[in-house]
């Protein structure tokens, strides 16, 4: 190859070389000013928190139902003492022969009377208009104690059928280590609802009443034992567990023979 044609070539690879370069700053500036350009476009960097979601328009939220107090227990029911504490009596007051008979509801020889005696009596003497019997507690323990608080607070009308039915099952109930439970399912089969039930057991003021009522009955009739019955206003005094035929030979003696069935001379 001749110098000339060297030199024409060396010359045109030169050339080449300065367009390459010149080609390639041109792209890189452009491609330089067209990043720039993006970055101005993004929004400022913030800090990483939560976001905290925009209210909802007021009409959009659901009403909250307002706040409930707990059920409030049932309020106590008031025990009218001296209406617990009137007389309990079954048959005529007019009639001829009073009897008062102080019992205790666990007493046995009392349920004797209530179940064996007191059907014939009612029978043949109190429904006749002959006999007045009026019902006083004597309660000889905590069980007796509680049974008697029950019936005073029952309706006078439903006092003798309680305490006919206590006194029925007297041995399922009385020496239970439970019978406050089986008095209450008894109060409830009479119509008296747990809350009175309940503020009849707290009652203080009926509790001293039936203590007064048997301090009374020790001072004037010296009743210390159970079933008494005092006949007559004190006339004649019968006490434990009697035939009918003993309390017809006193009926006899306090109402001039008026009232009570000779004995059949055989």
């Amino acid at each position: 190859m001749s110098k000339q044609n060297e030199k024409g070539s060396s010359s045109g690879l030169l050339i080449g070389l300065l367009i390459v370069l010149v080609v390639g700053a041109a792209l890189v500036g452009w491609l330089y000013i067209n990043k720039s350009q993006q970055m101005n476009a993004l929004p400022e960097a913030t800090e990483m928190t939560e976001a905290t979601p925009p209210a909802p328009p007021a009409d959009s939220v659901p009403a909250q139902p307002a706040p409930t107090e707990a059920t409030a227990p049932s309020a106590p029911v008031v025990i009218d003492v001296a209406n617990a504490m009137s007389v309990r009596a079954i048959g005529n007051p007019q009639a001829p022969v009073k009897i008062i008979e102080y019992a205790s509801l666990t007493c046995s020889h009392c349920a004797h009377f209530h179940n064996d005696v007191l059907p014939e009596m009612k029978t043949k003497y109190i429904d006749t208009g002959k006999v007045y019997l009026e019902f006083r507690e004597f309660p000889l323990n905590d069980p007796a104690l509680k049974a008697a608080m029950t019936a005073r607070c029952l309706p006078e009308d439903k006092y003798e059928g309680f305490t006919s039915l206590l006194f029925k099952t007297q041995e399922h109930w009385a020496g239970n280590m439970n019978y406050m439970a089986s008095l209450r399912q008894n109060a409830k089969l009479a119509g008296m609802s747990d809350a009175t039930f309940d503020s009849c057991q707290a009652s203080d003021a009926l509790k001293q009443k039936i203590a007064e009522r048997m301090q009374e009955g020790k001072d004037k009739w010296k009743i210390n034992a159970t079933p008494t019955f005092i006949v007559n206003d004190g006339a004649e005094t019968i006490s434990g567990a009697v035939p009918l035929a003993e309390f017809e030979r006193v009926f006899r003696k306090v109402s001039n023979n008026t009232v009570g069935e000779t004995p059949k001379v055989e």
